[in-house]
């Protein structure tokens, strides 16, 4: 009895076991429970074959197309010259614009007149030497007039630029042309000039804070006279007498120049020491005239006689001012000038006539006060 009990006690245990193994299993395999409900299954709305034949073809589409790149129209590139760059236009410093300066140098006069040539005197046969020396001049004013426009962010200025100079003098000297007596004689003599220039001019901001510095360089003009007459006082009236002698230089030149202008600022607001270094180049063309006058014999009128040479030279000019400067405070920075100035112009009469035995020479030295202005708008 026991016996049998405990084979059905091994047979239920046993199918127990099958059971539990067989739920674990089938709890693995079915899905969680969160996973929701298994989507449903669509119809398939694939046309048919039947369908496909009877629709239209599709219409093709074309690619988008991208328009082809033009190139923008030239233009000039524009600068706005309407605010100044506070790194290039100083405030310190006169601004963008117009301007314009005055000088009114008061100068005496040196001319080194060493010309001389001969003349053909048909009345006597002989070739006469007109030669002699000249005669002191006046001192006189040399006003110079400018007028420019100041660019923007330091680009300069471009001005244009006037001067003249006109002096007369006379003496009375004891002279007389070469082979003849000396005699009392009246001596007249004139000089005068007139200078015109265009100039691109530059500040220059670069030798500290104490220092100003201009620079300038340019072309220019010049037309240039000079003179001398001597009129024998009481000549006799034979026949051949010299009565009077001229000589005459006319100048025409064309070419360059240049300047450079040094300041620097004392401790009194607005007063500086400046100094100005000023050098012309020319080329030119002069022409040396002379004239002789000689008495025609009782009652008839006096005779004349000239020459002439023409010839190419190189004169130049050379300048030096030193001096002090006055910047007005609260005056658009206006700048007064006041100083002294040496002036030379060389080889305004070189030349060699022909049948002479000497070499011409013409000089002008002036010095004297240099007075300048200058003003901005």
């Amino acid at each position: 009895m026991i016996a049998a009990i405990r084979a059905w006690l091994v047979t239920a245990a046993l199918a127990g076991l099958v059971v539990l193994h067989t739920v674990e299993a089938g709890q693995a395999a079915d899905p969680p429970m969160d996973a929701g409900p298994l989507p449903a299954v669509q119809p398939s709305t694939a046309p048919t074959d039947a369908e496909s034949a009877m629709l239209p073809s599709p219409t093709p589409v074309p690619a988008p197309q991208q328009p082809a790149y033009v190139l923008p129209s030239p233009t000039w590139p524009m600068f706005d010259t309407h605010k100044p760059d506070p790194l290039l236009d100083r405030p310190n410093a006169a601004q963008p614009g117009w301007y314009a300066n005055v000088e009114t140098n008061v100068l005496f006069v040196h001319l080194r007149n060493q010309l001389g040539g001969p003349v053909p005197n048909t009345l006597t046969g002989n070739m006469d030497f007109v030669k002699f020396a000249g005669n002191p001049l006046n001192p006189t004013a040399s006003p110079r007039f400018e007028v420019g426009y100041r660019l923007a962010d330091n680009w300069g200025s471009i001005q244009l630029g006037y001067r003249f100079l006109a002096s007369r003098g006379t003496d009375q000297v004891i002279s007389g042309p070469e082979d003849n007596i000396q005699a009392l004689a009246n001596q007249v003599g004139r000089v005068d000039f007139n200078l015109a220039d265009l100039t691109y001019v530059s500040r220059e901001f670069s030798l500290g804070p104490y220092w100003n510095m201009r620079w300038g360089a340019g072309l220019r003009a010049m037309f240039f006279f000079f003179d001398s007459q001597l009129q024998f006082i009481n000549p006799a009236a034979d026949v051949g007498t010299i009565l009077k002698q001229t000589e005459s230089n006319h100048l025409r030149a064309y070419g360059v120049w240049s300047f450079l202008d040094l300041e620097r600022t004392m401790p009194i607001p607005g007063l500086a020491i400046f100094g100005r270094l000023e050098g012309t180049d020319f080329y030119a063309r002069t022409s040396e005239v002379y004239t002789e006058t000689v008495a025609g014999g009782p009652g008839a009128a006096p005779l004349g006689f000239v020459n002439r040479f023409d010839a190419s030279v190189g004169p130049s000019i050379l300048r030096e001012v030193l001096g002090v400067s006055y910047t007005v405070p609260q005056w658009n920075y206006a700048r007064f000038m006041l100083g002294y100035q040496y002036e030379t112009f060389f080889h305004i009469g070189r030349q060699s006539p022909p049948d002479s035995s000497i070499d011409t020479r013409g000089q002008l030295d002036l010095h004297g006060l240099f007075l300048r202005g200058e003003f901005n708008f």
